[in-house]
């Protein structure tokens, strides 16, 4: 998948972008070699089963030690070869020619056998989040040692993409035959990425530079992760000395930092926070009108400004201004007249009352939510603002007990299937608006499906009718913010939200 995540963290690939910006630029100069690094994460992997980790932290730790037949480029636009010399797609077949040569981290050989045997543990994974991500392969056939021929149901442009994913490593058959359903439990198997994982606890989780990797070896042989939950005491500890890289922090807290620390931010190659509008039968919001008036009441720059400290950007369409498949519609400030003459014969004409819920652990998308309140009070439409921690939260979402829900949805490539599909699809619940829409599924069935002309047609089409439907309201683009006191040559975020070791 993408890795996508709504606020919880979900990785759309699942899960797709901005060059990477920066308060202060980062030297530019290579440094001196760092033998270990400490980083400071939110979340570590609670599995090393790379179909069971979804949310962004996490599935970039593991994006480090898996082997993957492409990899991602850093700015989320393509990918490359990784385990693979070579893959050569077409409409009704993939055929991946692996490098000669390839081993695991404990020496043994890597064949086509181990290819096949992982993406058939993947697709038969019935518990796995990502497994849309598969939904094209018809059959795994090993031609030779070093030649996988995956025959497709159909088309799929993304396929190549997903290759990429941490969701996507090449394991050992034979762990796979021995480990079943408990593969990734207990004692870590040998991989085949950058590192191997030395040691896992609740708290920690230490990778090793992998001897036998097939790519160029990092001059940082050891990386630490610490589960640091609080964003505060992530930065403290960044600030003291104790870490050297603290990923994920406020945007109130940028005006913190002080030298050597540095900040920067991300935007990732398609995505964008939004609002979440109910569109139930029993919601205020089922009405198309009210809907859009919320849409033009939103100052999106005062958004930004707020509650990212001026490092994203307006968002004015479904796909986030970094993809090449935005077309923006919508307005950066707020449209009070336009909104007000929409809400004419509405039963939010004269006045009405909304409940918002976001996430408590969310500065961001907190002081989203206090701003929504304020745009939408000039409209005549009164909001009460509910934050709560997330189990809580997903069930009301879950429920429909909300009419906006602060949230938002990325993916790790401009790749626009995962995305669509965690934003928009009926089967994924459009991102708990309770939108369904045959003619919008059918839609993202063809973006998918498609190139060239035949998808820029399409994606057009699927962009008229989420202009018209407006389940989501799109606010600003989706940003990863980051504070660091290591060069970006030693360790940061790629814009396609994953790791660089230096």
């Amino acid at each position: 998948m993408r890795v996508t995540t709504r606020v919880s963290g979900l990785i759309l690939t699942a899960c797709a972008m901005l060059a990477i910006t920066s308060c202060e630029s980062q030297p530019t100069a290579s440094s001196a070699p760092k033998e270990k690094l400490a980083i400071g994460v939110e979340i570590i992997p609670t599995t090393l089963d790379p179909g069971q980790t979804y949310q962004r932290t996490a599935a970039s730790i593991l994006q480090l030690t898996g082997g993957k037949l492409t990899t991602p480029d850093p700015d989320g636009k393509g990918v490359g070869m990784g385990l693979a010399e070579s893959v050569t797609p077409s409409d009704t077949h993939y055929i991946v020619k692996l490098k000669p040569g390839l081993k695991f981290s404990d020496g043994s050989e890597l064949t086509s056998q181990d290819v096949i045997a992982s993406f058939e543990y993947f697709i038969a994974d019935k518990t796995n989040g990502l497994g849309y991500s598969y939904e094209a392969i018809k059959n795994l056939t090993a031609v030779d040692d070093l030649t996988v021929d995956f025959e497709l149901k159909h088309p799929s442009t993304a396929l190549m993409f997903y290759m990429s994913q941490p969701q996507s490593a090449i394991l050992p058959s034979e762990s796979i035959a021995s480990r079943g359903k408990q593969l990734y439990e207990g004692v870590p198997i040998p991989t085949a990425g950058q590192f191997q994982v030395e040691s896992m606890s609740q708290d920690q989780i230490t990778l090793q530079a992998n001897p036998n990797y097939a790519g160029t070896q990092p001059s940082t042989k050891t990386v630490v992760f610490k589960k640091i939950v609080d964003p505060a005491a992530r930065l403290a500890q960044l600030q003291g000395g104790q870490i050297d890289f603290a990923d994920t922090i406020s945007p109130k807290q940028v005006g913190q930092l002080s030298d050597p620390v540095k900040v920067d931010s991300y935007s990732t190659p398609i995505g964008a926070y939004h609002l979440s509008l109910n569109t139930r039968a029993n919601s205020i919001l089922s009405d198309v009108r009210i809907r859009r008036a919320i849409a033009d009441a939103i100052d999106r720059k005062q958004i930004n400004e707020v509650a990212y400290a001026g490092l994203s950007e307006p968002a004015l369409g479904i796909f986030g201004g970094s993809s090449k498949f935005y077309e923006p519609f919508l307005s950066e400030n707020a449209d009070v007249a336009g909104a007000q003459k929409l809400l004419a014969d509405t039963k939010c004409e004269s006045e009405c009352s909304l409940k918002i819920i976001a996430p408590s652990d969310n500065d961001a998308l907190g002081d989203t939510a206090i701003v929504v309140q304020q745009n939408l009070k000039a409209i005549g439409i009164n909001a009460e603002v509910a934050k709560t921690e997330a189990a809580t939260l997903n069930k009301w979402s879950a429920d429909g007990n909300f009419d906006i829900r602060v949230g938002g949805v990325y993916d790790v490539g401009d790749f626009p299937d995962g995305y669509l599909a965690f934003s928009l699809l009926s089967e994924y619940g459009a991102s708990y608006t309770g939108y369904s829409s045959p003619e919008m599924d059918k839609l993202i069935g063809e973006v998918g499906s498609t190139s060239g002309a035949a998808q820029t047609a399409a994606t057009h089409s699927l962009n008229a009718v989420f202009e018209n439907d407006l389940p989501v309201v799109p606010t600003v683009g989706f940003t990863i913010v980051s504070a660091s006191r290591v060069p970006a040559d030693v360790f940061k975020v790629n814009a396609n939200t994953f790791y660089s070791v230096g």
